[in-house]
């Protein structure tokens, strides 16, 4: 470790900021600022998130990543990360996505909610967070890099807000307590043709079950869900690079469908 460098999530935040804003990307932030560890990572972070919000732009929900209890393992994690979802980034079923926003966008068929009672019980259960659930919805996350190519490192992706980018919601279904949670499926179209599919194994078994670890570990953390919130529960299958001109439609069969292009 050279004696001079100091952890300085300032100096990342600014950083991936100025990428952000710019388009343009910016090198690796963990070993230049010295993040050596996942908290180190969760405070970029939140210091990134500042510099949206001293813009104008507020947090309006929370994404979750790396729900893949195999991909958990493979990184020696015990636990899925989180990113935050900020004003301004959402898009509806059937918008167009502007590429010129965004620096190496792709895509991953995530299961929506939208939360219309906070959550501050820190022992609450499936049954307790599905009443403070209004609606769930078919969810399209757009993830992004403020690097070239993608972060090389799990602290520089989660100091990237998770590669948090845009999103695109469906139709919402109110019915919330009657969906097989554990029992959707996904499959992602690009341009007609069949390019990923994937299952609740693969966001903890449970999409509900992984937005409850979520609601739990915000609490803990002084953060917790707030009404109006709205959470992706993470991927249901792998993610897939898109280009301008691509047309995404993902359909989670009983969860409904959606469409977007990419211009």
């Amino acid at each position: 470790m050279n004696e001079e460098a100091i952890f300085d999530p300032q100096g990342a935040a600014d950083d991936l900021f100025n990428a952000r804003r710019s388009g343009e990307p910016c090198e690796p932030v963990a070993g230049k600022y010295e993040i050596d560890t996942l908290e180190q990572a969760y405070t970029a972070q939140e210091e990134l998130i500042k510099r949206f919000e001293h813009v104008g732009q507020k947090v309006v929900g929370w994404k979750l990543g790396l729900t893949d209890p195999k991909a958990q393992e493979q990184m020696a994690l015990e636990t899925p990360l989180f990113g935050r979802l900020v004003d301004g980034w959402g898009y509806r079923d059937g918008d167009r996505i502007p590429t010129d926003r965004m620096i190496s966008p792709r895509v991953e068929g995530e299961v929506g909610f939208f939360f219309t009672q906070a959550i501050t019980d820190p022992d609450i259960d499936a049954a307790g967070l599905l009443s403070c659930i209004g609606k769930v919805m078919p969810a399209l996350e757009i993830c992004d890099s403020a690097f070239a190519g993608w972060p090389r490192s799990l602290f520089d992706a989660v100091a990237d807000n998770l590669s948090s980018g845009f999103y695109v919601l469906g139709e919402p279904l109110e019915n919330a307590s009657d969906l097989d949670f554990a029992g959707v499926t996904m499959q992602l179209y690009r341009n007609g043709e069949k390019a990923v599919e994937g299952d609740a194994s693969k966001c903890m078994g449970n999409p509900l079950q992984a937005c409850l670890w979520l609601a739990k570990e915000l609490i803990e953390r002084g953060t917790p869900i707030q009404a109006g919130d709205i959470v992706l529960s993470g991927s249901l299958g792998p993610m897939q690079q898109v280009e301008r001109g691509d047309e995404i439609r993902l359909d989670l069969n009983a969860f409904g469908s959606l469409q977007c292009r990419f211009e």
